[in-house]
């Protein structure tokens, strides 16, 4: 466009590729400065070519050749007549000669602009037309048109250049480039020392010194009773593993940029299951020696796994099993961290020294031998930990969540720092091997390693079956271990990136990384929480810079090798040491608590049994202890569920509705019938967790159309234990009913003061209405949205009653929550006082009470009964009648507060609520009082009718008397329909 320009003034015909595209700008109808690329994009594939020619450097070009005359030169003629006085404007002619030189610049491919917005549908260049398109209909949108009377001044204004147009699209990309280079930095720092553990100490790098002797006490660890002690068949054992870390990481995060619906997810090699590729590694070399047929074996292995966890992790995605995973035992799952904790933190020990350790004599020997070195990584790792205690804010949170990786990342600078002052010399054996060295006393090495040596180790012609079939039970170890990490970081990381994601579609995403990887003899990857967090509070978001993570960790894939020779083993030994100590405390301190004694006992059991006997043994020892639990814990109740029904015919103790309240509650859509009630029993663990979470959104689903609940209550009076397992299943099961069923209130009883029957802290994870401190102003619309927000969610119960009441405070607040501000009641929310300034106003305050109890009487009746109510005040702890005194008066409480309680129960007490008549069954019946009433505020005000004026009513007045028998037989009817919720002391359903 800009060379058009310059065209026109030098009086020659511009290029037939410029009319085209000016036909294509002409005919926009947005004003000059934003017409661009993507108005000719959007008229037609047709003139794509043209603003692909515009946009080429020799397109832009002045001393192009003239094109002949044609109809679309004609064409082009007709359109730019109607603006030929903006085109001559001088200032135009000077923009465009300023700028035509950055212009060639800019435009110097076709390729790099027009492949960024054309081809790159899922890059940069679809955002900046996304930009575009926003702008566009934007401007649209404040009513512009463009016709034969718009001043050509209007018009006029010269175009932006394309960058400046698009310079919040450049600032979104560059803000991009800390979390990308951190991230990088992070795969860099982990994959070190995990890549150089993928093979045990005892197989010896072939440049790193000779075989020990045998018999010698640094020998390698045995296994089983297989010593290993070899020479790696490859040069560059350090430089291998660390291209096996870095090969799998840039794999997962390749297929989870287009797999997964994470923006911002960050993959990783599973570093957890370095444990079982050394096991693999013992009985393949134990099968086949030292040799290249040995490593074809591994990593045919190592692919195989891959292949089988991919398959399994999209069969479980493709089936909408995704849920499956969630009843693994989670004590079991604990124990393995807990046991994978010690091998990883032995694993540095062995890095750093470069020998084997054993829990034996020889394993001491060596550790004395070698404790020069070790002493490095135990003074690092000292003083990490004391450094994160110092910095923990005042919950005891750490304050700084980089202090650890900063901290990993300047050890390398203080370890050089630390060996100038001392003036020693740095050792050879505070390092990593040189990659430069020659093979020392391996004749099958081949002079060095290679880049791509990872990709020709594999020859099917020399794979041991009789190693494939040994290693079966350690492959179904490495792939049950695999599966059980996904289902815990999705969940984390959406709940903390505050997105909705499917489950199925991250684990077929999975499916698909584990797949790829494993074709080509990799070791299994994952999403990693730690890493997809960090990338996410630094702002890292977006498939192209996702993308630019694969790229810099490929490249790190070509050079990591070369920088990991100058990094001491002392900075990969304290990390895998600190990593180590932080998932045997995971697995073991800090479950305790959380788990019941059973499984806490099976947690160290497993943890034991792999550290002494192996990744098998931990295996049958996870399954026996949970074949354990789940018999132990079955013994009670076969049937999680006793049943369920709704809220129909069951009545709480808050008797003191108003009459429209009553309506609401009594209505079949919007009341009672609207709550279902659901009852467990027994012990809730991981064995019927399906039971009772199927069963209770069975329950939900078969209900008829007019029946369908809006609010649930789950009992659990007669639940007797929960394990862990059961306990994030409720979690789960509580937001499922929200999700997918719609329920606006989910209310859990415990049915006991203590809480719920389990370690884990229960109700403070399902308790999520409001504190005190959220209490509002009274009154007004702000008011009503506060209030049914804090009757929404889920919330617990300490019992039934109580859950009866929350449910019917929400029924009324859906409906009208100016109903729960009545001046009526005074319900646990806190609602319902007035303040009085006089006796005249609570006395009409009063008289408003009473009529809400005389239901459909007529006013001058009620008038008539409140004249026989007396006044009476009373002040904290006073007592108003004793249980066993003579009735001789029914009394309306207007202010404060009382409490009736029963002498011969322990316990047993009733609070009373502003409105209510107490007294009056006794008054009419003439027996005795059956509790103690006394006032819990100072200031108590109730209303009194005594017996005299009752009688002096029964006599002159009949009609005024029935009121008060009106009130008996409804309070009657009322207090039969609330003891019905009840069997005995358990407050169970009457089911």
């Amino acid at each position: 466009y800009l060379s058009y320009k310059i065209h026109q003034q030098k009086d020659q015909q511009p290029p037939s590729s410029f009319i085209i595209t000016q036909i294509v700008m002409e005919s926009s109808p947005l004003p000059p400065e934003r017409r661009g690329l993507r108005g000719s994009l959007h008229s037609s594939r047709a003139m794509q070519s043209s603003a692909r020619a515009m946009l080429s450097s020799r397109a832009l070009l002045p001393s192009e050749p003239v094109s002949s005359a044609s109809r679309t030169g004609a064409t082009s003629a007709r359109c730019l007549s109607k603006r030929s006085d903006a085109m001559q404007s001088s200032r135009a002619l000077h923009s465009s000669r300023a700028l035509l030189s950055s212009s060639r610049a800019l435009f110097g491919s076709e390729s790099n602009l027009y492949g960024s917005v054309d081809e790159d549908v899922n890059g940069g260049g679809e955002s900046l037309l996304a930009a575009a398109d926003e702008e566009e209909a934007d401007y649209q949108s404040q009513h512009i048109s463009f016709d034969a009377e718009t001043p050509s001044s209007s018009r006029s204004r010269s175009r932006q250049p394309i960058l400046y147009k698009h310079w919040k699209c450049v600032e979104r990309a560059a803000s991009q480039i800390p979390a990308i280079a951190l991230v990088t930095v992070f795969h860099l720092m982990v994959g070190i020392p995990f890549g150089v553990s993928y093979f045990p100490v005892g197989w010896k790098s072939s440049i790193s010194g000779a075989v020990s002797p045998e018999g010698s006490e640094t020998a390698s660890q045995s296994h089983e009773g297989f010593v290993l002690d070899g020479s790696f068949p490859i040069s560059g054992k350090e430089a291998f593993g660390i291209r096996m870390f870095l090969f799998s990481t840039i794999i997962g995060q390749l297929v989870l940029t287009y797999a997964s619906n994470f923006p911002n997810c960050i993959a990783l090699q599973m570093v957890e299951n370095v444990p079982f590729c050394q096991a693999l590694t013992y009985i393949v070399v134990e099968n086949q020696g030292y040799g290249k047929e040995a490593l074809s074996t591994l990593f045919f292995l190592f692919g195989m796994a891959s292949v089988i966890v991919g398959i399994v992790f999209y069969a479980l995605g493709r089936a909408n099993l995704g849920r499956v995973l969630y009843f693994f035992p989670a004590h079991v799952l604990v124990g393995c961290i807990g046991g994978i904790g010690i091998f990883i933190a032995k694993t540095g020990l062995e890095v750093t020294a470069n020998v084997s350790f054993s829990f034996d004599l020889n394993g001491c020997r060596a550790i004395v031998e070698n404790f020069h070195l070790l002493l490095t990584v135990l003074g690092f790792e000292a003083g990490l930990r004391l450094t994160t205690h110092l910095t923990k804010d005042g919950s005891g949170a750490p304050k700084y969540p980089l202090l650890s990786p900063i901290y990993f990342i300047s050890i390398t600078p203080i370890f050089y720092a630390m060996f100038w002052l001392l003036g020693k010399s740095l050792d050879d054996e505070y390092f990593f091997p040189s990659l430069t060295e020659e093979c020392s006393g391996n004749s099958e090495c081949d002079g060095g390693p290679s880049a791509w040596d990872i990709f020709g180790v594999i020859d099917l012609s020399t794979v041991s079956w009789a190693a494939v079939g040994q290693s079966i039970p350690t492959m179904i170890a490495l792939v049950m271990f695999s599966l059980i990490h996904v289902p815990i970081n999705i969940p984390a990381f959406a709940v903390s990136t505050n997105l909705d994601v499917n489950m199925n579609i991250e684990l077929m995403a999975h499916g698909y990384s584990n797949g790829v990887v494993g074709i080509f003899g990799g070791v299994q990857n994952y999403m990693a929480y730690t890493q997809s967090i960090i990338y996410y509070k630094s702002g890292g978001n977006g498939r192209s810079s996702s993308i630019a993570i694969a790229l810099s960790t490929t490249v790190l894939y070509f050079i990591g090798p070369q920088i990991s020779t100058y990094l001491p083993r002392c900075m990969a030994g304290t990390l895998l040491l600190h990593c180590g100590i932080d998932l045997f405390l995971e697995g073991t301190l800090d479950s305790y608590g959380d788990y019941d004694y059973l499984e806490y006992t099976g947690i160290w059991a497993i943890v034991v049994v792999m550290t002494f006997a192996g990744m098998e043994a931990a295996l049958v020892a996870g399954a026996i202890s949970a074949l354990l639990t789940y018999a132990i814990q079955s013994i009670a109740y076969p049937k999680p569920i006793r049943g369920s029904m709704t809220a129909a015919t069951l009545r709480s103790s808050e008797w003191n509705r108003s009459q429209h309240a009553s309506e609401i509650l009594d209505n079949d859509v919007t009341g009672r019938m609207r709550v279902r009630v659901v009852q467990f029993q027994g012990h809730l663990f991981f064995g019927n967790v399906s039971l009772f979470s199927d069963g209770v959104k069975e329950l939900i689903r078969s209900s008829p159309f007019h029946e369908a609940p809006y609010v649930i209550i789950i009992d659990f009076t007669l639940v007797l234990g929960i394990d862990s397992s059961a306990a994030q299943a409720i979690v789960k099961l509580r937001d499922s009913l929200t999700k997918e069923f719609g329920i606006k209130l989910s209310i859990f009883v415990p049915g006991r003061s203590q809480g719920f029957p389990c370690e884990t802290n229960l109700s403070g994870q399902l308790n999520s209405r409001y504190t005190p401190s959220d209490q509002t102003p009274k009154g007004n619309q702000d008011n009503n949205k506060n209030l049914l927000a804090k009757l929404t969610g889920s919330t617990v119960c300490s019992d039934l009653d109580e859950a009866l009441v929350y449910a019917e405070d929400a029924l009324i607040a859906m409906e009208n929550p100016e109903l729960l501000y009545d001046n009526i009641k005074k319900s646990f929310l806190g609602a319902g006082k007035k303040e009085v300034r006089s006796i005249e106003e609570e006395m009409s305050y009063a008289l408003e009470l009473l009529e809400s109890r005389c239901s459909g009487a007529e006013m001058h009746l009620v008038e008539r009964f409140f004249s026989y109510f007396t006044r009476e005040v009373y002040q904290e702890d006073d007592v108003l009648w004793k249980q066993g005194t003579k009735s001789d008066s029914a009394k309306l409480l207007v202010a404060g507060a009382l409490i009736a309680s029963l002498e011969n129960e322990a316990g047993t007490t009733e609070t009373v609520s502003i409105g209510s008549i107490i007294g009056e069954s006794g008054l009419v019946d003439n027996h005795k009082r059956n509790s103690t009433v006394h006032a819990l505020e100072d200031n108590t005000i109730v209303y009194s009718l005594r017996q005299e004026s009752w009688e002096d009513m029964k006599e002159k007045e009949p009609k005024v008397a029935n009121l008060l028998y009106a009130i008996v037989v409804h309070y009657l009817t009322l207090r039969v329909q609330h003891v019905s919720n009840r069997i005995f002391e358990t407050r169970c359903l009457p089911i």
